[in-house]
Formats: C-alpha cells, structure tokens, sequence
C-alpha cells in the first residue's frame, strides 16, 4: 500500500498542483515534495541510517531537472541498500515523450511506469491500483 508519496520536480508550480491533486484524491497520503533530487537522495539516505523515518512506497520523478537530473537520481537511488529500493517504486513523471526516454526508463528495475504530465486522478488510480 501507498502511504508516503516524493515528488520530485524542479517546477514548484508542478510540485504543488500534483501535491493537491493527490491530497483531493488520497488524503490520507502524506506528500513530500523536491525541487532537488539531490535533496531527495539524501533524505533516502538518512532514512537508511535513522529507519524511524518513513520510506515513500512512491516516487514521482521528473527527468529534465538542474543539480541533478532524473537519470543521475536514478543511479544513485540504485546505490541504496536493497530494501530500500524493493519498498519505493519509481514513477518517472515528465513532458518528454521521447522513445530513448521510455526505453532508458524501461533499464532500470526501480522503475514501474512512465507518465507524461500533467498528472491527472486517473493516472493516480491506474498507478495506486499497480500495488
């Protein structure tokens, strides 16, 4: 079940449309939200040291970010410890509909599906309904 939702996002405007469109949808889901993967990576790896921390079961990944893009994320999110990435699915959420993105996203274990924005319930229900 999804209980702990990360989005990560460089567009604040995104991160927060996607925060309330889940908070109308799910409630109960606490969200969390990254302008900086960079960020992101290290919150995962103070949960690895300090596990009272609660793990997102999901993580909505855009890929064009600055700092840190969604493909470097990626490669060091497969660096944590193997429970971690076992318990956290990777959505990768962006605009690019690019075929080479599709199929490098396809690469990684980590990451369960591809969605293009905007994020809509319906997209919500079919990856919530995946688990």
């Amino acid at each position: 079940m999804i209980n702990d939702i990360f989005l990560i996002d460089d567009d604040r405007l995104v991160n927060f449309l996607n925060q309330e469109i889940i908070k109308d949808a799910y409630p109960e889901k606490k969200v969390r939200s990254f302008e900086n993967a960079s960020e992101a990576i290290e919150i995962l790896k103070q949960i690895v040291v300090k596990p009272s921390e609660s793990l997102p079961q999901l993580i909505l990944l855009d890929i064009n970010m600055p700092v840190m893009d969604g493909w470097e994320f990626l490669d060091a999110f497969i660096q944590l410890p193997q429970n971690i990435i076992d318990n956290c699915k990777v959505v990768m959420h962006t605009s690019s509909i690019d075929p080479r993105d599709i199929e490098k996203a396809k690469s990684f274990s980590a990451v369960t599906d591809f969605i293009t924005k905007p994020l809509n319930v319906q997209s919500l229900s079919k990856i919530f309904g995946s688990y």
